[in-house]
């Protein structure tokens, strides 16, 4: 059984950053990976580009509280420091509206970057990590962990686990590692997916299948309460609906799914117009183009193929003539495209979710450098703790400062 001082568990970005800490400290971590690469989930972000921070940081954005401690490590090793790390080790940063990435736009720039800070001869590829005890003296004092992996053991003194969450399987976070601290006596509050899209399927939503369109969304419980909204563009597709605004509440249909199995939206597909209005140029248009059919009731306004889907969702036949809508058919079509209202059957899942709502609870992790309350010598960072930012480089940024603190905390540094 092989002695380490310190092992790390996961070697995405959080990992890499709680490494590069350690050797900044003058000292070793052993990282071990289950897939055949580094930072592997890093490579997909942004599609390829890397949104790699924000200059706009609140603690809003997290979905944290200022009294919880999360704020306080992201203060602690924050956009700045975070842009400063990556920059003196050749990634310069190019900024929009306050978006951070690399000037290359190469998410590889910042895996790169953080491999020449880590010693291959300390990293362990295509190696997953089974099990994870304490190693208790004879008085009954923990001394370190005993690691089990797939393909040895290994005694730690300290262990840091980064292994992620549930959110794209495919680079390798499968959510195994919360069993692993459930053993070790942590709460792990349940795991769903967040940052993805949402599922309604019904016969309309083939009618707008890629369509974009720039609108507001809302997210209800099940007595229709409203639990967050967001604007922007909306991209509509064959089974549902999706778009960074949608991504932004999904984390909240996700748990009011879990919950209750009864989720609701309400999107606006037409801010540009108020309800008033738009029924005004409705009654409008059925005055003065009587021959038109009803599909081109807002022809030159609105994306066909979304007058089509509002159409068939009102039950209305897009062949008809305008002149035969009645005023209450056409009140419809203003209140479904001011107040489209439907139930949400699902998400897309974590395979298609860009981060993990939840994880170990916040009240079993000391925020002032990222160690377990339950075990002496155990430290967590990134994804793995109950910690989820909205979309723009913030869940990287929580990567970069939990996984710097809990590197150089584990490492004895400051």
């Amino acid at each position: 059984m092989r002695s380490v001082p310190i092992l790390i568990v996961g070697g995405g970005a959080a990992g890499m950053m709680a490494a590069a800490a350690v050797s900044g400290c003058g000292k070793k971590a052993l990282i071990i990976e289950k897939m055949n690469q580094l930072g592997k989930k890093i490579l997909a972000t942004g599609n390829g580009r890397c949104n790699y921070t924000n200059l706009r940081q609140k603690p809003e954005f997290y979905h944290v509280d200022e009294t919880d401690g999360v704020w306080e490590i992201l203060k602690r090793f924050d956009e700045k420091q975070a842009i400063s790390f990556f920059k003196d080790a050749g990634v310069y940063p190019r900024e929009r509206d306050g978006y951070v990435y690399p000037m290359s736009l190469q998410a590889v720039s910042l895996r790169n970057c953080l491999q020449r800070k880590i010693d291959k001869k300390w990293v362990h590829l295509e190696e997953e990590v089974l099990e994870i005890t304490q190693n208790m003296s004879e008085l009954g004092k923990c001394t370190g962990f005993v690691v089990k992996t797939d393909k040895d053991r290994y005694l730690a003194k300290k262990v840091i686990i980064t292994a992620g969450g549930m959110a794209s399987k495919c680079h390798g976070s499968n959510g195994a590692c919360f069993d692993i601290l459930k053993s070790l006596g942590h709460t792990i509050i349940k795991p769903v997916p967040a940052l993805t899209w949402l599922k309604i399927e019904e016969k309309y939503t083939k009618l707008w299948a890629g369509v974009r369109v720039n609108g507001k969304i809302k997210a209800y419980d099940e007595n229709k309460n409203e639990l967050a909204e967001d604007s922007g563009e909306l991209q509509l597709v064959s089974t549902g609906i999706s778009g960074i605004p949608v991504f932004q509440i999904s984390r909240y249909i996700s748990r009011q799914l879990e919950k209750t199995k009864r989720a609701y939206i309400e999107a606006d597909f037409l801010t540009e117009f108020s309800k008033d209005e738009l029924l005004g140029e409705i009654l409008r248009r059925r005055q003065d183009e009587q021959e038109l059919e009803a599909s081109y009731i807002l022809e030159g306004i609105m994306n066909n193929k979304l007058v089509d889907a509002i159409l068939s969702r009102a039950g209305i036949n897009k062949n008809s003539k305008l002149k035969d809508l009645t005023t209450e058919q056409c009140e419809q079509i203003c209140s479904l495209i001011k107040k489209f209202e439907a139930e949400v059957k699902d998400t897309a899942g974590f395979d298609n979710a860009q981060v993990t709502c939840g994880g170990v609870s916040k009240r079993e992790v000391n925020f002032k450098n990222m160690s377990s309350k339950i075990c002496k010598g155990l430290y967590l960072a990134g994804e793995i703790v109950d910690v989820d930012g909205i979309c723009g480089g913030y869940n990287l940024q929580w990567a970069w400062s939990s996984g710097y603190i809990a590197g150089i905390s584990a490492a004895g540094g400051k």
